[in-house]
């Protein structure tokens, strides 16, 4: 309020609040400290920032005060874990967000650089909780936390950004993919979602709430992606565009409005994930704790077949298994299908191992399929906490594939276990650490327990990749990419697809009808996106996606299409509202650009009319349903345009109106467009509801300027 109003009696009060805190608090504690202090370390941190950037009366003592309290009650408690020890998904990301924003206030570069990196490797938290169609961890969980997730990462990323740090960039704009799927889904649009999750729980469907409005849709979050890829790299996002239309404005979110950013920061250096290449050779062999008969590992065909025995390796300390393993320096990854368990012991695994050394015991890191369709998981200490995961160190996997594929990466002294169901769509699961001394040289391979004494387990494994590997292993024709997503953008209809593993390039199809026949548009595409810009605004385009490498092409993709459509603008702003019973002020509700203001009107039926000043040929309306009962949303209408306010001509008539949820919007177009200057919406009926009719907002479009 001081910022806005430069009344110094705003600068005073925060000021007295701020010093209160920081001059008496001594603890911030509790088991979740890090959601208060990540939801609020916008005001808190922003407050303190604007006072000691902008007011006179802001003393380099009074900043000394804040960063103490900073550094020595709040950030403990952004993270009372330590380290690396953050829970999963959104409440590691409150975490990191609190803890950034104080690093920047406090000047702590070393804090700073620390939290830049954690939220660009950590997978269970950061950025790489994603996959690259957009999903994060917490996406299929419900909207609430899956949009909480999504505001923490951005809200850290502008802070980077306003360092010069740029995290926009990571992963192929993956924050724009994030807010682009989030957007999609909660605007109904049909999307399958891909088995995905995060340590504390591992989803197979989506069950969430689509068609979400809370925290006022999405606007904080959704306006600063909009503003950091489009207005500052000149990409498009088209579904976030879509929800820009109805989104409130509200007394936050009104500060991420942009018309233009032409702000400049730098990419930071490239993350230092191991890479993995094929292994048909060098693998060596142990048994242990005592597991019987003897073990052997062969290759043949691009498979591996691990035969051992052993009582168990997940039950508390118990460690009696046969490894199949190479000794790594440094950061190093294993990637492995499990094709099948063969054993009839139905907790009989196979899977993944890293190990800090060969003694029986050791600290040891496991993912694996168990012969009873459950995935296991085990770390030698974990870094995280909380979930189903945490808690029982098992979950279920898609019934519906027959083989399951594991991961285990070293980076540092942090090490993450993943499943996936195809080899690229890759959920963290399980997140571990290695505690002083870390050793250089660990043993990474794969493993296999019977779960009974005497009888062996014979399991297959194909694709396994591991850092250091010969890469001889036989080229397989990758499969089809799981996903694809087209986006109706303005000229151009951006697409992402989820990557084949294996997949050297990809080729991009497009056809004029669902099921006709396709046009190779883009070959050789190395990423998982592409945009597609030659296209004409207006018409529908079905596309698919083919995985390619040296052994052959992939099926196509699943299919999708989009509408490319040039942006309208909305003309009702400066001109005059007015309703059938003649009150201007309600009616101005209805054309604020603000849906979490509404017209409530008492009647069953009646109209809401603007007068722009001016004729304007309007080629489009939408109406949004208030905030409110659905009976209240208006069922019938004619859409009118006069350019005298007294003779009316009905440009659209609608009938049986539903709206799926509040502050849903919905868009008419008029088939022949005139030049009016006066615009009405005439409601026959509502809903059901028989006092009151309602709603949020009417727009009315036309062609913004080229």
């Amino acid at each position: 309020m001081w910022y806005f109003t430069q009344d110094e009696r705003y600068a005073k009060k925060a000021r007295e609040v701020l010093l209160a805190w920081a001059s008496t608090q001594t603890e911030f504690s509790g088991r979740e400290s890090m959601l208060d202090l990540g939801d609020y370390a916008l005001q808190v941190v922003g407050g303190a920032d604007i006072l000691r950037s902008t007011w006179p009366g802001w003393t380099e003592a009074d900043t000394a005060i804040v960063k103490k309290y900073f550094k020595d009650v709040l950030m403990p408690a952004s993270n009372p874990y330590g380290d690396s020890s953050y829970g999963a998904a959104n409440k590691g990301a409150l975490a990191l967000t609190a803890l950034g924003l104080m690093a920047i206030y406090n000047d702590d570069i070393e804090a700073l650089d620390k939290v830049v990196y954690q939220a660009r490797t950590l997978a269970h938290i950061g950025l790489r909780n994603s996959n690259d169609i957009g999903m994060l961890g917490d996406y299929l969980r419900d909207q609430g936390h899956s949009y909480g997730q999504l505001k923490s990462l951005t809200m850290l990323a502008e802070a980077l950004w306003s360092q010069g740090i740029d995290i926009y960039s990571d992963f192929d704009n993956r924050l724009l993919a994030a807010g682009e799927y989030f957007a999609r889904v909660n605007e109904l649009v049909p999307t399958t979602a891909l088995p995905f999750g995060t340590t504390d729980r591992y989803y197979l469907t989506d069950v969430t709430n689509r068609g979400w409005n809370g925290a006022n849709g999405g606007n904080i979050a959704l306006n600063q992606i909009y503003d950091a890829y489009v207005l500052r790299k000149g990409l498009q996002a088209p579904f976030i565009a879509q929800r820009r239309l109805w989104m409130p404005v509200d007394g936050t979110s009104f500060m991420f409005l942009k018309d233009s950013d032409t702000s400049k920061a730098t990419p930071p250096p490239v993350l230092p994930i191991p890479s993995t290449t094929s292994i048909t050779s060098g693998f060596s062999n142990a048994d242990f704790g005592g597991a019987t008969p003897a073990s052997m590992a062969t290759y043949a065909n691009g498979k591996w077949t691990v035969q051992g025995a052993g009582n168990d390796i997940f039950w508390g300390a118990q460690d009696a298994c046969h490894f199949t393993y190479k000794a790594i320096t440094g950061n190093a990854a294993i990637i492995a299908k499990v094709e099948s368990v063969q054993n009839t012991n139905p907790a009989a695994v196979a899977g993944v191992m890293m190990r800090t050394s060969l003694e029986t015991g050791a600290p040891r890191a496991l993912m694996a399929v168990a012969n009873n369709g459950l995935a296991k998981q085990s770390m030698p200490k974990l870094a995280v906490y909380g979930g189903t995961n945490y808690g029982t160190k098992a979950f279920n996997i898609a019934s519906s594939t027959p083989s399951y594929w594991v991961k285990l990466e070293r980076i540092g002294n942090i090490i993450t276990g993943y499943v996936s169901p195809d080899g690229t769509n890759w959920a963290a699961t399980d997140v571990g650490r290695i505690d002083a001394p870390v050793p250089e040289t660990i043993y990474v391979g794969l493993v296999v327990a019977s779960a009974s004494w005497g009888t062996q387990n014979n399991s297959t494994f194909s694709n396994v990749q591991i850092t250091g590997g010969d890469g001889g292993a036989p080229s397989v024709i990758p499969a089809a990419p799981a996903m694809l997503l087209a986006s109706p953008g303005d000229g151009a209809v951006p697409l992402r697809w989820q990557a084949s593993f294996g997949a050297a390039s990809y080729t991009v199809k497009r056809s004029a009808f669902s099921g006709g026949p396709t046009t190779t548009i883009a070959s050789g595409v190395t990423g998982s996106s592409y945009t597609d810009k030659s296209v004409i605004n207006g018409t529908t385009y079905y596309y698919t996606v083919t995985a390619t490498n040296a052994a052959g092409t992939s099926d196509n993709s699943p299919a999708d299409s989009a509408t490319p459509q040039h942006p309208m603008v909305n003309l009702a702003t400066g001109g005059a509202a007015n309703d059938s019973a003649n009150n201007a002020a309600n009616a101005r509700s209805a054309f604020d650009q603000n849906s979490g203001t509404e017209w409530f009107h008492p009647g069953v039926s009646g109209w809401l009319q603007y007068d722009l000043g001016h004729t304007e040929r309007v080629q489009r309306y939408t109406v949004t349903s208030a905030n409110d009962r659905d009976p209240r949303d208006p069922k019938d209408w004619q859409f009118q345009g006069s350019t005298d306010g007294s003779t009316w001509a009905t440009l659209d008539t609608q009938s049986n109106q539903v709206f799926a949820t509040r502050l849903k919007l919905k868009t008419y177009t008029i088939a022949s467009p005139g030049s009016y200057r006066y615009y009405r919406l005439n409601i026959t009926a509502n809903n059901g509801d028989s006092t009151f009719t309602d709603l949020a907002e009417i727009g009315l479009f036309a062609s913004k300027p080229q």
